[in-house]
């Protein structure tokens, strides 16, 4: 088997005490009904092979941070939490599990909080992994910026310009809309469970639920799902197979097979080679990865469940519009 160089796993987080405090935005409708967009936080983002990376910044020392809609907590390594000296919280444990077997680590403190984009937040703990992200994200990445911070914004995600804006969550505006000037659709029936957003798909003909995973180099699906498709696992087990890796300690096999559609909002995909993974975080049939982004600008909203893209660049990889 030969290495697959991606996090194709979803990072699942179940915290065995109380979660991080959420981030105190206030409403953003102001009297007249409207919705004013609030510029919080802007920041470069790196694209690095369908993954994305942001810099940030704890007690003035910077950080880079892998972009994750997919992970339920951020988290920093324990290397990371070693050389910036934080403390750790040992009332607070929690356990990461995705692909891979669980871990499970005292939470770290941030007494002054988290840095983006020049804007400090009041993240006050996050998770600390014990793994190495430079081995699973091939990027020396410091942590995950994960869902727990991103559901409290706004996101528009314009990978195109390679740039981060988190705006203000305009949670009583359910019909806002991207202020943008190019041509944009949404993707409609988006639902969210445990923090994560979850996008409606077909694949050869199935409907599924996918998690939105940014921190997911590539869009791939469960064994389940692939079975629902009427794929035998003798099909399965004649497909090549690659090393998945993930946020955890060890690896899983994955099988590439090719099907023979799939629908994603607005792209088409004819003949996709697709992974078929393990999943054990119990959320979703399948991850949309970083590629589906690649050459669009994704708005990406948690607290009113919408996603907007606009149309494919002609250098996008996934998918077809």
């Amino acid at each position: 088997m030969r290495r697959w160089p991606a996090i194709i796993g979803l990072l699942a987080i179940a915290g065995c005490a109380a979660e991080t405090d959420r981030l105190a935005l206030s409403e953003s409708v102001s009297a007249g009904g409207q919705c004013p967009l609030v510029q919080l936080a802007t920041m470069p983002v790196l694209a690095h092979e369908n993954l994305l990376y942001v810099q940030a910044e704890i007690d003035g020392a910077p950080l880079k941070l892998l972009l994750d809609t997919g992970a339920e907590r951020t988290l920093l390594t324990e290397a990371t939490v070693e050389r910036l000296r934080l403390p750790r919280d040992h009332q607070h444990a929690t356990r990461t599990f995705g692909i891979g077997s669980p871990t499970a680590s005292w939470d770290a403190d941030l007494p002054h909080g988290l840095t983006l984009g020049g804007t400090p937040f009041p993240v006050r703990a996050v998770t600390v992994g014990r793994f190495a992200m430079d081995r699973v994200a091939g990027g020396g990445a410091d942590g995950l910026l994960g869902a727990d911070i991103l559901l409290a914004f706004d996101m528009d995600l314009d990978l195109p310009d390679g740039r981060l804006t988190l705006y203000r969550a305009r949670r009583g505006c359910p019909d806002a809309v991207p202020p943008w000037p190019v041509p944009y659709v949404r993707i409609t029936g988006v639902t969210a469970k445990r923090d994560r957003l979850l996008l409606p798909f077909l694949l050869d003909g199935v409907q599924g639920m996918a998690v939105l995973d940014t921190g997911a180099q590539l869009t791939s699906f469960s064994v389940r799902m692939a079975e629902r498709t009427g794929l035998e696992e003798e099909q399965l087990a004649n497909d090549r197979v690659v090393t998945a890796r993930g946020a955890a300690p060890d690896n899983v096999s994955a099988h590439i097979h090719q099907f023979r559609e799939l629908r994603i909002g607005p792209a088409i995909v004819r003949d996709p080679r697709l992974p078929v993974v393990p999943m054990s975080s119990g959320i979703g049939d399948a991850l949309v990865g970083a590629d589906f982004f690649k050459g669009r600008r994704a708005w990406i909203a948690f607290a009113t469940q919408q996603v907007y893209v606009t149309l494919l660049a002609p250098h996008a990889a996934i998918a077809r519009d």
